[in-house]
């Protein structure tokens, strides 16, 4: 069976197994539970080491950029909870 059938989209074999502390550059959405990779990745101070490299380069292979507000909200969550309170 081939190895392809096994993964799930957004997964990385590296982040899930290898190296753990990646995962705190993800970042999920509170309220609908989008998961996407942090902008600090993307900051050239970031890959200073090859060990941060690799983490951006499977972050960003696997997942989008997903930026959060203080509430740990996606845009478009916060756009509609805000249009809701007004």
């Amino acid at each position: 069976m081939s190895h392809s059938k096994h993964t799930k989209r957004s997964y990385s074999l590296y982040i899930e197994k290898w190296d753990k502390s990646a995962k705190k550059y993800i970042n999920t959405c509170k309220i609908c539970g989008h998961r996407g990779y942090s902008p600090v990745i993307e900051y050239e101070d970031f890959c200073t080491d090859w060990k941060n490299e690799v983490i951006f380069y499977e972050l960003s292979k696997t997942l989008c950029k997903l930026e959060l507000d203080e509430l740990d909200r996606c845009k478009c969550c916060a756009k509609m909870m805000d249009n809701l309170s007004n």
